[in-house]
């Protein structure tokens, strides 16, 4: 069975080397966008984009069918009026890739490299937003192949599969984070430094602002001198200290009491304190704080590692919870959804409410934000009856605040003004203001399609103080976005561009940003520039149709399309 490359320069591995190679670009453009299509295409369409400038665009493309017929020494390929490739017929490392089976060795390469057309735009279009897509899944595959490493204790194969990553894509400062923390790691921390300093300098040619995280990357551990005490004893005074010092909203003084109690777990015997240590460091750089998302997933892998060989699954399932929302908030649903499914897995055989209830949330976020808004509330609903059962009042209000968005954009306003309401209530009764901006920005919007703007605009200001309070760069958005669309309805178009570009700069200023709230926020943004008659719609619609096909939004690509 032949195997086709199109990751790199494009080529057939597995036929004889005698038999003749595809002898254009133009047939190994037609073979990628017909292979890479989720559905057949007609001929007609690839005449479109790839033959209009031909003498003879029907003759063109039949020439480079038979072409390929002839290349795969196949005589019934690509046969008919809609044209698709058999899947039992040959295996394409780009379905691979997509699928999250290509090997690791052979990720990396860009889409049809070398092949450039100067006489098909529409195939040019196409080809910009496969690459970005295949990019970031290359990447995807990529750091979760680091990150397995890392949790296995690693490095030094960590680092080189890092490496890859941060080569693909110098311009991304989560391929490079990660790459300098596999150094660090892997015992390499000159090498680490150096990075850094490259990295310092191409992001500062582009006007790109280094973050604090990818600086810390590149850190040493911690060498202050050691206490006399045995290393448990100091590891679980200094988790507690942490832990107190977060609850207290001390953050970044708890972090830092986090980061040294791991240290010191690492030293001691005790395998459950070092994954207790572990999972809380984790969560709270994930939730507590912002713009350290990858340390994050590299002390859960830790974590995850030493709860497998403890085979204590259930710990294993609430980091793999925890990935996932990280994933899920990257837009890398392909990963989420495999830590999903295997933490599913183990929440069915413990029967454990609780965590069942954080799963389904979790999988209820990650097909939301892929546009499955009627998958998503099923999924939500049931995490919300769980929570409630298991008498986890902050999972239940979590589970409404995200479930209010799947109703809202699904069409039931009614519904999701009740659970927004609902979660509100909960976040206020628990006193858990981290959360609360969100149920009320989506509150804010439901009454704002119900037309009751003054209590809209009421409900938006209050989550846009507390976010700014909170520091936290999605809630910002997500409120600020509200103020914006309530402007542009009161007719106030200064005010909402002013709003609307205020909660684009918020939401995007760290690096681990959520992309779906990025996405719901450049769409505003596109309403209140079509609303303006400003000639930046075209380019506005483009970038964000670009964001939707590299980040797997296909309900803003589909929106941008239109």
């Amino acid at each position: 069975m032949p195997r086709v490359r199109l990751l790199g320069t494009p080529r057939i591995v597995g036929l004889p080397e005698s038999h003749p190679s595809p002898r254009g670009q133009k047939s190994w453009a037609l073979f990628a966008r017909v292979a890479l299509a989720e559905r057949p295409v007609s001929r007609r369409h690839l005449v479109d984009e790839l033959f209009t400038e031909a003498d003879d665009p029907l003759g063109a493309l039949r020439w480079c069918l038979a072409d390929l017929r002839r290349a795969f020494a196949a005589p019934d390929l690509l046969r008919g009026e809609l044209l698709s490739i058999p899947r039992d017929g040959m295996t394409v490392d780009a379905w691979e890739l997509i699928e999250g089976t290509l090997g690791e060795h052979e990720i990396g390469g860009h889409l049809l490299e070398g092949v450039t057309l100067r006489d098909a735009p529409g195939f040019d279009t196409w080809l910009l937003l496969a690459r970005a897509h295949m990019r970031a899944r290359s990447l995807e595959e990529l750091r979760r192949v680091t990150l397995a490493y890392l949790g296995a204790e690693q490095p030094q194969r960590a680092s080189v599969v890092a490496g890859r990553a941060a080569a693909l894509e110098p311009l991304d400062q989560d391929a490079q984070e990660l790459f300098l923390r596999s150094l660090v790691a892997a015992s390499r921390p000159g090498l680490a430094a150096v990075h850094l300093a490259s990295c310092e300098a191409t992001f500062a040619r582009e006007g790109v602002t280094v973050s604090p995280a990818l600086r810390a990357a590149a850190r040493l551990v911690d060498d202050r001198p050691r206490t006399r005490l045995q290393a448990g004893v100091v590891a679980s005074s200094l988790l507690r200290a942490g832990s107190d010092a977060i609850d207290a909203g001390s953050v970044d003084a708890g972090i830092e009491t986090l980061r040294r109690a791991a240290d010191e777990a690492a030293l001691a015997s005790d395998e459950s304190l070092k994954v207790d240590v572990l999972m809380r460091l984790g969560a709270a750089l994930v939730h507590a704080t912002r713009g350290f998302d990858g340390e994050g997933a590299i002390t859960l892998h830790r974590a995850m590692a030493i709860a497998r060989s403890r085979d204590d699954d259930l710990r294993v399932a609430e980091c793999l919870r925890e990935l996932a929302f990280i994933d899920v908030q990257a837009g890398r649903h392909s990963s989420a959804e495999r830590a999903i499914r295997e933490a599913t897995a183990i929440a069915d055989v413990s029967a454990d409410r609780a965590l069942t209830a954080g799963v389904l949330a979790i999988a209820g976020m990650n097909v939301a934000d892929q546009g499955r808004h009627a998958e998503a509330a099923a999924k939500l609903r049931r995490s919300v009856d769980l929570a409630h059962e298991a008498n986890r009042p902050r999972q239940e209000a979590w589970s409404l605040g995200v479930l209010a968005r799947s109703l809202l954009l699904g069409g039931d306003v009614e519904g999701a003004l009740s659970a927004s309401d609902a979660s509100i209530r909960l976040c206020e009764r628990e006193r858990w203001n981290v959360f609360l901006p969100w149920p009320q920005s989506w509150r804010a919007n439901a009454l704002l399609e119900l037309d009751r703007d003054e209590e809209a605009s009421e409900v938006a200001q209050t989550a846009f103080a507390l976010a700014c309070e909170l520091g936290d760069p999605c809630w910002e958005g997500m409120a600020a976005r509200s103020l914006a669309l309530l402007s542009l309805k009161a007719g106030d178009i200064h005010s909402a561009e002013e709003w609307i570009d205020d909660a684009r700069t918020r939401c995007n200023r760290i690096q681990d940003r959520y992309v779906w709230v990025s996405a719901y926020v450049d769409l505003a943004r596109i309403q209140v520039a079509t609303h303006q008659g400003s000639p930046l719609v075209e380019s506005l619609t483009a970038r964000l149709r670009e964001d939707a096909i590299r980040f797997d939004l296909p309900e803003f690509a589909a929106l941008a399309s239109r």
